[in-house]
C-alpha cells in the first residue's frame, strides 16, 4: 500500500511519532531503585542518590534493559551497532531532578527499522529512523485543574530513572488512524517479546508531530521530500497514554491546524498538551531544537559494546508470524487466527489446548466461549492462569457426550469463571449430569401427550410448534438434554 494523504483543501497531513515505552524491568536503568509502584506508596520514597541526580552519585547501567532493547530492535528489523553511547540531553524542568537527562544521541542501539501495519485492509511499512535507550524523569501532578489552570504542581520522582525506549519513527503516517494502527500492533509486539507491561500505569507515552504540507508536494507513491518537511512548521503533541488517545489527540490537532489555514492564520513550530479531560490541544511552550538540548558525551558510562553477545539474545515468535502458522498448521481463518494471537498467552493458551483436541474444536472453545466470557467479566487470559487443565475437562466432558453444549457453554464456563470452581463441582451441584437416552424418550412422550394444540400446530406446518416442544423437553430434563437430539426424537415421534 501506498501511503495516501489526507487532504485538508489544499494540504495533506504529515505525522511522526515518538513513542516511550517502559520496559519491564526489576529495577531502574541506572540503580538499584525498584520499579514497582505500590498503589499506596509516599511520593519521592522509590529513590536513591543516583536517580535524584546529587553529587558524586555515579550510574550504572542495567543489563536487563540492554537486552530489552536488543530484543526489540531485532523485533523491528533494526541495525544493532556494535558499540554505541549515552548522552546527557541538557534541559531544566521541574520533573528533571539533574537538569540533564542520560539518553543516547547520535549513536542509538537500534538504527533504521520498519513495522508494517494494517488499516482497512491495507498494508505497508512504516520506517523506524531510531530506538534508544534512556530514563525516565519524575511526574508531576497538577492541583487543582489541568496543566494550564492549575493552583499548583507536586513533583515525585519515584518513577525517575525508570527505563525507557523511545522509538522514534519517520514521518510516515498520513492520517491520525494510522498512527493508532500503528500504536496498537507496536504494543502487541512488545507484550510479545516480554519487555512491556501495558498494565502499568504511564508504560507506554507518545509525542506526535504533526506538519500540512501543500498536497501538490505528495507524489504519487505518498513520498514526501526531506526538503519539504523540513521546511513545514511542525507542531508537537505531548502528554498521549494510548492508541486511542492518539488518534483522538491527531484529529483535533489536524482540526486545529485545518482551521488556522483557513483563517489565514500561521502556524506556529510549537509544543502542545494533549488534555484528555476536554479532549484539546493547549500549547505549552515555543518548540525547541536539538541544538537547544546541549547533547554531550556522558563520561560516567563507557561506551556500550553489544557485538559479542546480541546474537544469542533470542526473541520469540511475533504476533504476524504466529497468526500465518496458525492458519497453515491448524486450518483456521484469518478471522479466528487474528483472535487467537491478540496476545502471547492467548496463543500459547490455545496452542496447549490444540495439543488435546481437534483444532476447529479448540479454537471455537477458546476464541468464542472462553474470550467471549472473559472479555465481558473485563478479565484476562492470565486471570486464569493454572486452570488451564479444569478447561480442558470441561471440554473433553462436553467431546465424551457427558454433558450438553449448551450447559457446558452457559452454566458450567459462567461458573467457573465467576466462582472459581471446577467443573465436577459445579455439575454435581447443579444436576447437569446428561440424562440417558431412555428418559429423554420418556419426556419427550410426556411433552406431546401434555401439548395437543403444538402437536397440530406442528402437522399445520408451523415451524415455530416444533421448537416449543423441544423448549418442553429440555425443560423437563433440566437442560441435561441435547437439543439437536431431542429434535430429532419428537420429529421422529411426531411423523411416525
Amino acid at each position: 500500500m501506498t501511503a495516501q494523504a489526507v487532504q485538508t483543501d489544499e494540504h495533506a497531513v504529515v505525522i511522526g511519532l515518538e513513542v516511550h515505552v517502559q520496559l519491564e524491568t526489576a529495577t531502574k536503568i541506572f540503580c538499584g531503585c525498584s520499579t514497582a509502584a505500590d498503589d499506596d506508596e509516599e511520593p519521592n520514597s522509590r529513590t536513591c542518590p543516583v536517580c535524584l541526580g546529587l553529587p558524586g552519585a555515579l550510574p550504572v547501567l542495567n543489563e536487563g534493559a540492554v537486552e530489552a532493547a536488543v530484543k526489540i530492535g531485532k523485533a523491528l528489523s533494526a541495525d544493532i551497532p556494535e558499540r554505541t553511547t549515552f548522552h546527557r540531553k541538557n534541559y531544566y524542568y521541574p520533573d528533571l531532578p539533574k537538569n540533564f537527562q542520560l539518553t543516547q544521541y547520535d549513536a542509538p542501539i537500534c538504527q533504521e527499522g520498519e513495522l508494517e501495519i494494517s488499516v482497512e485492509g491495507d498494508r505497508r511499512e512504516i520506517g523506524i529512523t531510531r530506538a534508544h535507550l534512556e530514563e525516565d524523569p519524575g511526574s508531576l501532578q497538577h492541583k487543582g485543574g489541568s496543566i494550564d489552570t492549575a493552583e499548583a504542581t507536586l513533583i515525585n520522582y519515584n518513577r525517575a530513572g525508570t527505563p525507557l525506549v523511545e522509538i522514534v519513527t519517520e514521518p510516515d503516517f498520513r492520517s491520525p488512524a494510522e498512527t493508532r494502527a500503528f500504536l496498537a500492533k507496536l504494543e502487541e509486539v512488545l507484550e510479545y517479546l516480554g519487555v512491556f507491561d501495558a498494565t502499568r500505569d504511564g508504560s507506554l507515552r507518545v509525542d506526535a508531530n504533526i506538519s500540512l504540507v501543500d498536497a501538490d508536494e505528495v507524489d504519487e507513491e505518498g513520498a514526501i521530500d526531506d526538503a519539504v518537511l523540513e521546511d513545514a512548521n511542525r507542531t508537537e503533541v505531548k502528554n498521549i497514554s494510548s492508541h486511542k488517545a492518539a488518534e483522538k489527540a491527531l484529529a483535533y490537532e489536524v482540526s486545529r491546524q485545518k482551521n488556522a489555514v483557513k483563517r489565514g492564520r500561521a502556524l506556529e513550530t510549537e509544543t502542545r498538551h494533549w488534555d484528555e479531560s476536554r479532549g484539546i490541544t493547549v500549547s505549552m511552550r515555543s518548540k525547541e531544537s536539538e541544538a537547544d538540548y546541549r547533547y554531550f558525551r556522558e563520561a560516567d558510562l563507557p561506551p556500550l559494546e553489544v557485538a559479542d553477545w546480541k546474537d544469542k539474545i533470542d526473541i520469540p515468535e511475533l504476533p504476524d508470524a504466529r497468526r500465518e502458522r496458525f492458519v497453515a498448521d491448524y486450518g483456521l481463518d484469518s478471522e479466528a487466527a487474528s483472535k487467537l494471537t491478540s496476545t502471547k498467552e492467548v496463543a500459547d493458551f490455545f496452542e496447549a489446548v490444540a495439543e488435546q483436541f481437534d483444532p476447529d474444536v479448540a479454537a471455537t472453545w477458546v476464541a468464542d466461549n472462553l474470550l467471549g466470557e472473559l472479555n465481558y467479566r473485563d478479565m484476562l487470559i492470565t486471570d486464569i492462569e493454572g486452570r488451564l487443565d479444569e478447561f480442558s475437562r470441561l471440554i473433553e466432558l462436553v467431546e465424551n457426550d457427558e454433558l450438553t453444549v449448551k450447559n457446558a457453554e452457559e452454566v458450567v464456563l459462567r461458573s467457573m469463571l465467576d466462582d472459581g470452581d471446577a467443573p465436577e463441582t459445579i455439575i454435581d451441584r447443579e444436576g447437569l449430569g446428561k440424562a440417558d437416552d431412555d428418559a429423554i424418550a420418556d419426556f419427550v412422550v410426556e411433552a406431546i401427550e401434555e401439548n395437543p394444540d403444538a402437536v397440530d400446530d406442528y402437522h399445520s406446518g408451523e415451524d415455530g410448534a416444533l421448537n416449543f416442544l423441544v423448549g418442553q423437553v429440555m425443560q423437563k430434563s433440566g437442560g441435561s438434554a441435547d437439543p439437536g437430539s431431542v429434535n430429532q426424537l419428537l420429529r421422529d415421534e411426531l411423523d411416525a
